[in-house]
C-alpha cells in the first residue's frame, strides 16, 4: 500500500482479468513528455493480440482520430518502443503541435517574402538531450513548471523552444511573458505563444521592451476596468468599445472626465452610446479641456450666453427647455433621433 497525500490506494489484481506488458522505458523516459493520445494508442497496440494492426481499428479502440493514430505509431517507432513494417503517413496538420515561421533574408530590391511554417520534430530522447545541453532551456523549463505548478509536456517544451529559437526571446524575457499570461488566467502554451509571436512581430522581445509592454497593457486593462465600472458595464466589451476606451486614454482623458461625458450622454439620449461619448470627449480634447472645473466653467459660460440671447423666462415652451439641455450637454439638435455615422 502506498500513500499519496492523504489518500491511499491498493492494487486489486484479482479484478484485472487479462494482462499485457508495457516497457518500463515508456514510464521512465517518455510518459512525461508524450502526448496523451499517443499513450492511448500505444496501450491499445500493446494490449492487442496480433502483431499486425490496422489504423482504423486502433482509432476505434483508442478514440483517437486515424491521422493522429498514424502519428503516434510513427512516434513510438522512432523512439524504439515498437517497430513498424509498412507505411504510416502522419497528417501534416496534426503532426506536431508547435510550429514557427522561418526567418529568411530578402534581397534589398525585392518585396518581403511571406513567412513560411517550419515543423520542428524532436523525440523525447532528443528533447531531453537538448534540455541537458542548454542551461538556459533547462532553467526555463524548470521555472515554467514552478509557475504552472505541474510538469510540462512535450508540446509545451517545443513551444518554449520555438519562442526562444525562432522569435528571439531569452529565458528571462520569456518568463516575464509566461508570468504575465498566468496572472491573466491564461495558462495554455498556445496562448503564451500567441502573445510572444505578436510581440516579437512588433519588435518587442528584449527584456526591457517586454517589461514596458506589460506595464502598458496592465495600465490599459486597469483603465478599461475603471471606465466599465463608471459606465455600469458588467458584460465583456466588444473590440470596438475597447478601442474607444484606449483612444480616450491616449487623449489623456481621466476616468472622472469620462464619467462626466457618460452623464451628459445619458441626460441627452438616455442610453449608453460610445460614439456619442466619443464626440463629447474629442470636442473637449480639441478645446483643451482637461479638468472637471474647466468643463463646468464652459458649461456655465454657455448657459449664461444662452440666457442672454434667449432670456431666462422658464415659463416658455418645453421645446425651449429641451434646446437648452441639448446645448448645455454639447448636443447638436440635428443629432436627435439620427444615428451617428
Amino acid at each position: 500500500m502506498r500513500v499519496i497525500g492523504f489518500m491511499t490506494y491498493k492494487i486489486d489484481i484479482s479484478s484485472w482479468g487479462r494482462f499485457f506488458t508495457v516497457p518500463c522505458a515508456v514510464a521512465d523516459k517518455y510518459i512525461k513528455l508524450a502526448d496523451g493520445d499517443y499513450v492511448k494508442v500505444l496501450l491499445c497496440i500493446l494490449a492487442g493480440s496480433s502483431s499486425t494492426v490496422d489504423s482504423k481499428a486502433l482509432s476505434d479502440a483508442s478514440g483517437v482520430n486515424e491521422a493522429k493514430v498514424c502519428d503516434a505509431v510513427l512516434y513510438w517507432s522512432q523512439n524504439g518502443v515498437i517497430s513498424v513494417n509498412g507505411q504510416a503517413q502522419p497528417a501534416p496538420a496534426e503532426a506536431v503541435p508547435a510550429a514557427a515561421p522561418v526567418r529568411t533574408e530578402a534581397p534589398a530590391d525585392a518585396a518581403p517574402a511571406p513567412k513560411t511554417v517550419a515543423s520542428v520534430r524532436l523525440s523525447p530522447r532528443d528533447l531531453a538531450d537538448r534540455i541537458e545541453s542548454s542551461p538556459e532551456l533547462k532553467y526555463l523549463v524548470s521555472e515554467f513548471e514552478k509557475i504552472k505548478g505541474s510538469d510540462i509536456k512535450h508540446h509545451e517544451i517545443m513551444g518554449l523552444i520555438n519562442l526562444t529559437e525562432y522569435y528571439g526571446f531569452d529565458a528571462e524575457s520569456l518568463l516575464l511573458i509566461i508570468t504575465y499570461c498566468h496572472e491573466l488566467g491564461k495558462t495554455s502554451i498556445s496562448y503564451i505563444e500567441r502573445v510572444g509571436k505578436d510581440w516579437a512581430e512588433r519588435g518587442i522581445n528584449e527584456y526591457s521592451e517586454v517589461e514596458a509592454e506589460i506595464v502598458k497593457q496592465s495600465r490599459q486593462r486597469s483603465f478599461e476596468h475603471k471606465v466599465c465600472r463608471a459606465f455600469g458595464i458588467e458584460t465583456k466589451l466588444s473590440p470596438k468599445q475597447s478601442e474607444y476606451i484606449r483612444s480616450w486614454q491616449e487623449l489623456g482623458m481621466s476616468v472622472e472626465l469620462l464619467t462626466i461625458a457618460y452623464d451628459k450622454c445619458m441626460d441627452a439620449i438616455n442610453k449608453l452610446d460610445f460614439r456619442y461619448i466619443d464626440k463629447i470627449v474629442r470636442g473637449w480634447a480639441d478645446r483643451r479641456l482637461t479638468t472637471p472645473d474647466q468643463i463646468a466653467a464652459e458649461d456655465k459660460a454657455r448657459y449664461e450666453s444662452y440666457q442672454k440671447k434667449h432670456g431666462s423666462d422658464k415659463s416658455e415652451t418645453s421645446y425651449d427647455i429641451d434646446r437648452w439641455e441639448e446645448f448645455a450637454m454639447n448636443y447638436d439638435p440635428n443629432y436627435r433621433g439620427v444615428k451617428p455615422e
